[in-house]
C-alpha cells in the first residue's frame, strides 16, 4: 500500500524528515517562535489575575471574615459580591483569551500553516526513490 506525505506533518514516518528534524524545522520558524511567545505571555498573566482573583477571596474569607460580612446594601455582603465577581474574573478573561488568540495568534497560525502546506507541496512534487524491501 502506498503512503502519501500528510500536507500537514510532511513525509511519512519512514523517511529522513520525521522525528526531531522535522520538529525542530517547524520550531525554527519566526511564526511558531510568536506564537509560542504570545501565547505564554498571555497565559502567565491570565493565570496571575485569574488565580492571584481567587486566592486573594480565600484567603480574605479565611483569615478576615468580618471584612466580607460587611452589607453592601440590603443583603448583600462584601463577601457576596466578592464571590460573583470571581465570575466576572473569569469570564473577562476567557473573553480576552478569545480577542487574544484571534488578533495575535491565529494570524500567525494561518502564515505558519499556508508555509508548512508549500513545503509539502514542494516535498511532492520532488519524486522519492521507492524502496522496494521495508527496512530492518
Amino acid at each position: 500500500m502506498p503512503q502519501h506525505p500528510s500536507p500537514y506533518y510532511g513525509s511519512p514516518p519512514d523517511s529522513a524528515q520525521s522525528g526531531p528534524v522535522a520538529r525542530n524545522m517547524i520550531a525554527s520558524r519566526p511564526d511558531f517562535r510568536s506564537i509560542r511567545g504570545a501565547h505564554r505571555r498571555f497565559g502567565a498573566v491570565a493565570l496571575s489575575i485569574s488565580v492571584g482573583g481567587f486566592l486573594l477571596f480565600v484567603l480574605l474569607s479565611s483569615f478576615l471574615p468580618d471584612v466580607l460580612n460587611r452589607p453592601l446594601f440590603g443583603h448583600v455582603t462584601l463577601g457576596l459580591a466578592g464571590g460573583v465577581g470571581q465570575f466576572v474574573v473569569m469570564a473577562l478573561t476567557a473573553w480576552r483569551y478569545t480577542v487574544h488568540m484571534e488578533r495575535r495568534v491565529d494570524p500567525a497560525a494561518d502564515r505558519l500553516r499556508a508555509e508548512l502546506h508549500r513545503d509539502a507541496a514542494a516535498r511532492a512534487r520532488v519524486p522519492r526513490q521507492q524502496r522496494r524491501f521495508g527496512g530492518w
